[in-house]
């Protein structure tokens, strides 16, 4: 085989020949038959597994990698992003109001427009747009104006109105924010009422919910995102059945697993034969707020959690989250069989803040530190201000130093779903501006690539994230060697072509209508 490997098939399903394998500089093709890797090597000696229903792609010397697993994102809110008005790119006021202005003459009057990005911390103006301003901008219809983090919402007077907050007997729900000027007016702006406002909205019809799922998941495809976990820590019964009625029509086309909200842990049995029955796993249970908990009713629940044999997942990216995560596991440990404890591990999400002492603590407890290193890209201007804790802020190297296993998310929609863009940000820790940020945190390339594939694989039990003999066959082809890239080239890197099971998902120019699965899907 010329130094390569091989499984015992007769023939194979699809070969790419003719390129570079990442990880194996001694072949230049692989074969792929029922959804697995089965060969790599020279061509020449895969040519026995050619047959008359083999197809064939030429990879004219580009390189073939392992897919790329998003270990913590947000499905439905990229969807609704991607199908409504994204302000992601404006930087000052005026910017945001002249793209609402569009965005509202495009919507016809009394309709909801919903948009998504505003940061007031990422503004020039560093500021938030006024209720005053919202309704010069937006006069005839309901605006919803996300916050970036997806933890707070602008409104103007008409969604105000509509949603009844200024109503004598409005009563908001526990830990809203509604905030007002000095005349006790409302500015507007409300945060920890997300599904509250959700809910209220007019409902999305199932065509709507699909296509939009579809044209998210291609956009996933397009950036070589070939499996996701999303971490919405509300997802419960509606959240897991929508999802699972997408994955079983196509609509999306990932390897999908799906935390479950700690709320909703009493009802795993029935959402775990939700989700198995079309192939979704559930790894793990959200906890988005454990400092708003009870310690002992959050210990009980970590400890449950674990006994059941699900790994928990923590929000943290302040000190106080990662410090109330710490220690429910710490005592939750003591609660949970050994062998359940050697089947689940436990999750800090973002860790945004990780001050010295911390990362030994951390690596004694087996913790994983899912990071986005996206944000020191994409949100950069926002931690430039406050230089004592930039030495601190999404840590990797010192991490991997202290022996903490540190896997990769983009937290899309928040960051945009682009792991070459997070990559290229963990080799470089420069910021879209030019800040450069805890340069001392900067991973090499290959550790970097390893947040987004063998080291995503591994916390998400897949057996892929490398090109071996046996794993998935979900791979993608980008036109050059990745790890022989600098930041500034990675970041700008498109990928050709995603496989996921063998199957062609997306080809770089070709039509969206092409890409169905009654479609001959490669390429000549």
């Amino acid at each position: 085989m010329g130094g390569g490997m091989r499984m015992t098939v007769d023939k194979a399903d699809l070969v790419l020949h003719d390129g570079c394998i990442l990880g194996h500089p001694e072949s230049d093709s692989v074969a792929i038959s029922g959804g697995l890797v089965v060969a790599h090597g020279h061509y020449r000696d895969l040519k026995p597994l050619v047959g008359p229903r083999t197809h064939l792609i030429p990879l004219t010397g580009r390189t073939v990698t392992p897919g790329f697993i998003d270990c913590h994102l947000h499905f439905m809110e990229g969807a609704s992003v991607a199908a409504g008005l994204s302000v992601l790119r404006c930087r000052t006021i005026e910017e945001l109001l002249a793209d609402l202005r569009v965005g509202t003459g495009k919507s016809p009057p009394g309709n909801w427009l919903r948009a998504f990005g505003c940061d007031e911390a990422l503004l020039r103006d560093r500021r938030s747009p006024t209720r005053e301003e919202l309704d010069l901008a937006v006069p005839k219809n309901p605006l919803r104006l996300r916050h970036q983090t997806l933890h707070g919402s602008w409104l103007n007077s008409r969604a105000i109105g509509l949603l009844g907050l200024e109503r004598d007997d409005f009563a908001p729900q526990a830990g809203a924010f509604i905030a007002r000027d000095a005349t006790g007016r409302l500015t507007g702006f409300v945060a920890g009422m997300e599904e509250w406002i959700s809910n209220r909205l007019p409902r999305v019809t199932p065509a709507e919910l699909e296509a939009r799922a579809r044209f998210f998941s291609r956009e996933l495809a397009s950036a070589g995102i070939t499996a996701f976990t999303d971490a919405s820590a509300r997802n419960g019964l509606d959240e897991i059945s929508n999802l699972a009625r997408l994955v079983a029509g196509g609509s999306i086309c990932q390897r999908t697993s799906v935390m479950v909200g700690a709320t909703n842990l009493n009802s795993l049995p029935a959402l775990g034969q939700i989700a198995a029955s079309r192939g979704i796993g559930i790894p793990a249970v959200k906890f988005l707020d454990a400092v708003q908990w009870e310690i002992p009713h959050l210990v009980r629940t970590v400890a449950d959690a674990m006994t059941a044999g699900m790994d928990c997942a923590f929000h943290a990216t302040e000190v106080e989250e990662l410090e109330t995560a710490l220690h429910a596991i710490e005592s939750a440990r003591d609660r949970v069989p050994q062998k359940a404890l050697e089947r689940v591990v436990a999750r800090v999400e973002h860790g945004g803040l990780i001050p010295p002492d911390y990362p030994e603590r951390i690596a004694a407890l087996g913790v994983w530190v899912v990071t986005n290193p996206g944000f020191v890209y994409y949100r950069g201007a926002k931690y430039a201000g406050e230089p004592g804790l930039i030495p601190f802020l999404y840590r990797a190297k010192s991490l991997a130093a202290a022996g903490v296993s540190l896997a990769g998310g983009t937290d899309a929609p928040v960051t945009p779903a682009r792991p070459l863009a997070a990559i290229a940000a963990a080799m470089a820790r420069v910021s879209v501006e030019g800040y450069e940020l805890a340069q001392a945190e900067i991973l090499a390339p290959a550790e970097s690539l390893a947040l987004f594939t063998s080291a995503a694989a591994r916390l998400s039990r897949l057996a892929a994230g490398e090109i071996s003999v046996g794993c998935l066959a979900d791979l993608i082809v980008l036109p050059a060697d990745p790890l022989k890239l600098g930041p500034a080239e990675l970041l700008n890197l498109p990928v050709d072509l995603t496989i996921i099971g063998g199957r062609v998902v997306y080809e770089r120019g070709r039509p969206l209508a092409a890409q169905s699965p009654t479609a001959s899907l490669f390429s000549a």
